[in-house]
């Protein structure tokens, strides 16, 4: 268990879902009217998940 490499990894985490927030602006319906905005989000959700699988198991 490495807490400060977790804490780095969960800021690393929190900082892509502020990205994804900025490019939807909480609305679905950017999302769905955008390509731009769907490959964006879908890549930092898939930079979320890599991000979660290198987290401590205790956490």
């Amino acid at each position: 268990m490495d807490p400060e490499r977790d804490l780095v990894l969960l800021g690393h985490i929190r900082e892509r879902i502020a990205r994804i927030e900025e490019y939807t602006g909480g609305e679905r319906s950017r999302f769905y009217d955008s390509r731009l905005v769907q490959d964006a989000v879908v890549r930092n959700l898939q930079t979320i998940a890599e991000s979660t699988q290198r987290l401590s198991d205790g956490l």
